[in-house]
């Protein structure tokens, strides 16, 4: 009864672990994919403005 118990509570241990260190990961990536975005938006900005200033 007793290895029930402890085999139970090393699963749901080891179950929150695992779903933290996956949300880690996933925040991170979401951050590193909106820094490229940010950066490509402010690329793309200033690529527009410059041919607009050309042709006046």
């Amino acid at each position: 009864m007793f290895l029930t118990w402890l085999m139970c509570i090393s699963y749901f241990i080891g179950s929150y672990y695992i779903t933290v260190v996956i949300f880690d990961r996933l925040k991170e990536k979401d951050q590193e994919d909106l820094a490229l975005l940010d950066s490509q938006l402010q690329n793309i900005a200033v690529n527009h403005t410059n041919p607009m200033k050309q042709a006046v």
